[in-house]
């Protein structure tokens, strides 16, 4: 009996051992994991991190491609790199990518963002589509091919109601199936001389056209036109102000017609296409038009716009 017992002993304690230490092997598991789990967690915060504090400097410095080295940051290590198209060409034209690296003992991560470091009246054309056969000029008539940006990866932020409701107050809501205005159109104060501005003297002329738009040939006309349809200009039009096509079904164009080039002196910005071809299409880039459309109907668009962060 006593032999019994203490063979029973032995067992009972040979179990408990092997019972405590698969307990300790699952706690120690259960410790590494979550070790694992935090120190992965510090080098994706710390990456996300990097990755702000690159736009940041980027917002304050468009220039800035220094990048960070090896910056320690809550515990991690921390390396960022900033290039544009000049480095990486798979980027295009004012695109900008950060790669964010951070690493730890137990972990590491990777952030990437590719930003838009330019505003859409910073040209001279802004379409969603294509644009063929048009010549971009700046302000002091040199042509400048740079100044023309199509397919673009976003489109601004534009108050459409609010542009839509000053042209009904002003009266230029024009129902024509194709508005042909005349020479020094909308002349608010009827002395025959142009004006981009209404009789206030600070806020542009803005007309409403509900369906196409054509300017003839010999005439200019003054102000910002929101043209729910096409547009077109004959040859030796001109328009001193911004054409706004804010649908993907819109284009504009040239209505062929003999004189000299068709010109619009302030900027485009279209949802649809542009094509040029048959005549001489020129859109001069006009700082002072295109600052009172923004700082009127586009106030909300940041000087930056990220495309993608992963």
């Amino acid at each position: 009996m006593g032999k019994m017992l203490l063979i029973l002993l032995a067992g009972f304690t040979a179990s408990f051992a092997i019972l405590a230490r698969g307990k300790d092997l699952r706690w120690i598991d259960s410790v590494e994991r979550m070790v694992n789990h935090y120190t992965s967690f510090t080098a994706k915060n710390t990456a996300a991190s990097g990755a702000y504090m690159a736009l940041n400097r980027l917002y304050l410095t468009p220039s800035w491609r220094a990048g960070y080295n090896n910056l320690a940051l809550n515990g991690d290590l921390l390396s960022v790199t900033v290039q544009d198209n000049s480095v990486d060409t798979s980027l295009s034209a004012y695109q900008i990518k950060i790669n964010s690296i951070a690493g730890n003992a137990g972990s590491s991560d990777v952030t990437e963002v590719v930003v838009f470091d330019r505003e859409f009246h910073e040209f001279a054309v802004w379409a969603k589509d294509t644009v063929i056969s048009i010549t971009a000029k700046d302000s002091v008539g040199n042509v400048n091919p740079d100044l023309i940006f199509q397919n673009a990866p976003f489109m601004p932020k534009i108050e459409y109601a609010g542009l839509v409701n000053e042209a009904t107050t002003q009266g230029n809501v024009e129902t024509d199936a194709i508005f042909q205005p005349g020479d020094k159109y909308p002349d608010p104060d009827n002395d025959g001389l142009e004006d981009f501005y209404a009789l206030d003297g600070t806020t542009p002329n803005i007309t409403h056209v509900t369906g196409n738009l054509r300017v003839r040939t010999g005439r200019t006309v003054y102000g910002i036109f929101i043209i729910e349809g096409n547009a077109e200009l004959e040859r030796g039009a001109s328009v001193e102000g911004i054409l706004y096509l804010p649908n993907t079904s819109s284009s504009l164009g040239y209505h062929a017609s003999s004189g000299p080039e068709s010109l619009v002196k302030g900027g485009v910005v279209t949802w649809g296409s542009i094509d040029g071809t048959g005549g001489d299409f020129v859109v001069q880039h006009f700082p002072a038009y295109l600052r009172k459309f923004v700082n009127g109907y586009a106030p909300n668009n940041p000087p930056m716009r990220v495309l993608s962060w992963k």
